[in-house]
């Protein structure tokens, strides 16, 4: 026990460094969190209590990466090695000494340090204890899972490597491999099956396989949520998995370090399988990168003999750069022939598995067989976003019996990137899968997309206002894009504001989008940190303007309303440059003249409420800058307009 206990102190007096660096790290982090008198609206992300906090998550990836590189740096000398390995200790109890104490030496500062906050939290009345407590616990158990996680990864490329270039190297694939092998594989199933849009699996892949997303979603540090906000069950999955991988990595490492040669052997990783593994894994996805950018010369979809050329050019050459990086000698570029005939099969079986796969995921399920659907149109710009709306909607009954009929219409029209709309569509299978595609909607037949419009379930997952309950912790602001007021009401004056917007809104149909301009937005500003929604208001909402006015606000007034002191009209020409278009400026001219003011304000539109003008196109390279007095008649403002084709 003498002995042993000599060894742990001996391996803690190697880390003596890494501890004041823990301890310093976590200092500053409390010190800088003390003297802040109130927490800032952007910097809630970066400082709160629980596990999402991105300074403690920095440190647990920086600080696993750097003790898991010195766990062992004994292995880098050879006499060091001897001298270790001759001790009356087995390799098994070295293993778990140093790495036993790289927890310790991170968890104990880490815990303090985050005590700490939880109590300064608290005097700050930032945080309240009962509503804090489990997430100041995870905030404790996730770090520390991914300092592990993290030390892991670093311990096995320290040892498979021989050389601390290759070790890093290697580190950097193990960390970024699997999220940019993934990509790769997304983005060529989407230039081979132009229907494809994304897969759950493959989702799921990126989410677990990739070390730093695996670690990410663990903990939260991608919301935008305070610690009482966290919530363990969105979250366990990944928590179980991070601690599944914890403790594999620690059995592969503790096997590696058993059975690692002590004595240095040729070549710049310490296993022959290892040097096998890397060669084939980073030729199959630099190919696939070949293929992908080379698909880009191709027009009219997926070009096979593109596919082949780059296979056939891409392997020799990606080949022969290996064998000088892995050997690192520039005369082995020509070497291992046998490996370049295997490489040749496995990018020929790599292809024709997504072919396979391609062919599969082309196939639009039956009617019968989809519980509910989501259709989301991006060109939509006053609606949510994309993904929002497909994980929000939910189309069933006799919605999804007329979504799913012009879905199949739109399918066998077939249009084009081009002189298309894309269209975004998700279906939820009676088995609980879900399938993605994407589809075209050419532009002559954009108005059939008010068979989908005008469905109640459409709008409820596209428009965030339609989903409000309640206006009680929010304050209603409004503007036409020339002026802005917050609205002085009390509880019932907003809810009954929002109440006459709501039904507005259900009534608004596709083709009032397309032909008329919005002539203002409203803006539900959250007072207790839950986000603000906004909503665009068109000439025909009778209510929600009648409502505005009632109040005082200049709800119908538009451009033209205003006294004009003069429009600047900038003219600008697209010519064609070596590698792209060059926009300049061709002709400008200022209108002061009443009459002619009068005139052309009447066909203008102000630029930001001109949302989607991609669905009624305006004319872009023209621009009219309106210098108006506002309703006061003080100074002259100015304000960027469009004019309609």
């Amino acid at each position: 026990m003498k002995r042993f206990s000599g060894l742990v102190l001996e391996d803690l007096k190697s880390k003596l460094g890494m501890i004041a660096a823990l301890w310093y790290s976590m200092g500053m982090f409390c010190l800088v969190f003390s003297l802040k008198t109130t927490i800032p609206v952007g910097e809630v992300r970066s400082l709160y209590v629980g596990p999402g906090n991105t300074s403690f998550f920095a440190a647990s990836v920086l600080f696993g990466i750097l003790m898991g590189a010195g766990a062992f740096r004994f292995l880098g000398s050879e006499p060091r090695t001897d001298l270790y390995f001759g001790l009356p200790f087995t390799r098994q109890q070295l293993f778990v000494v140093s790495w036993l104490n790289n927890f310790v030496v991170f968890a104990v500062p880490l815990v303090v340090c985050r005590v700490l906050f939880f109590q300064i939290s608290l005097a700050m009345g930032y945080s309240q204890y009962a509503d804090g407590l489990l997430a100041v616990r995870m905030g404790c158990l996730v770090p520390i899972l991914g300092f592990l996680f993290m030390m892991g990864l670093s311990i096995l490329a320290f040892l498979l490597a021989q050389n601390n270039g290759y070790r890093i190297a290697l580190l950097v694939l193990f960390l970024a491999g699997p999220g940019a092998g993934i990509r790769l594989s997304e983005k060529l199933l989407r230039v081979m099956v132009p229907s494809f849009y994304r897969s759950d699996i493959l989702e799921a892949l990126k989410a677990y396989l990739s070390p730093l997303s695996l670690l990410a979603k663990a903990s939260g540090v991608q919301e935008y949520v305070d610690g009482a906000s966290w919530t363990l069950e969105s979250h366990l999955p990944y928590i179980v998995v991070l601690s599944a991988a914890v403790l594999l990595l620690f059995f592969i490492d503790l096997v590696i370090f058993w059975i690692r040669p002590a004595e240095r052997i040729g070549g710049m990783f310490t296993f022959c399988w290892v040097e096998y593994l890397v060669r084939y894994v980073c030729l199959a996805m630099a190919v696939l990168w070949l293929v992908n950018g080379l698909q880009g010369l191709s027009f009219g979809g997926f070009s096979y003999a593109l596919a082949g050329i780059s296979v056939l050019f891409g392997v020799p050459v990606f080949h022969g750069l290996l064998n000088m990086v892995l050997a690192f000698d520039a005369r082995r570029f020509i070497s291992a022939k046998w490996h370049l005939l295997a490489e040749f099969c496995v990018m020929a079986l790599l292809l024709g598995v997504f072919f396979v796969l391609g062919g599969r995921s082309v196939k639009m399920p039956e009617e019968g067989e989809v519980a509910a659907a989501a259709v989301a149109l991006p060109a939509l710009v006053s609606g949510a976003d994309s993904e929002s709306v497909l994980q929000r909607m939910r189309l069933e009954g006799e919605e999804l019996s007329q979504v799913y009929e012009w879905i199949r219409l739109i399918r066998e029209e077939d249009g084009r990137e081009e002189d298309s709309y894309e269209v975004l569509v998700k279906y939820e299978l009676r088995n609980g899968q879900n399938k993605y595609f994407r589809y075209w909607l050419p532009k002559y037949a954009l108005n059939t997309f008010d068979k989908v419009f005008g469905q109640a379930g459409y709008k409820q997952g596209t428009y965030e206002t339609l989903q409000m309950e309640s206006a009680k912790y929010y304050e209603i602001q409004w503007t036409n894009g020339v002026e802005q007021y917050t609205l002085d009401l009390d509880e019932q004056e907003r809810q009954a504001l929002l109440a006459a917007y709501q039904e507005d809104l259900k009534g608004l149909t596709f083709g009032e989008i397309r032909m008329r301009i919005p002539v203002g937005c409203l803006t539900f500003a959250s007072t207790k940190n839950q986000g603000d929604k906004s909503g665009y208001i068109y000439p025909g909402f009778s209510k929600t303007l009648t409502a505005l006015s009632h109040y005082g606000i200049p709800a119908r007034k538009g451009i033209d309303d205003y006294e004009i002191v003069k429009i600047v009209v900038d003219k600008y020409v697209l010519k064609d440059g070596l590698l792209y278009h060059v926009r300049y400026l061709a002709d400008q001219r200022t209108i002061t003249d009443p009459h002619k003011i009068a005139q052309l304000a009447e066909e203008l539109y102000i630029e930001e409420l001109c949302v989607d003008e991609q669905l009624r196109p305006k004319d872009q390279n023209t621009e009219y800058t309106v210098y108006y007095r506002d309703s006061a008649g003080q100074t002259a403002r100015s304000v960027k307009c469009l004019k309609g084709f």
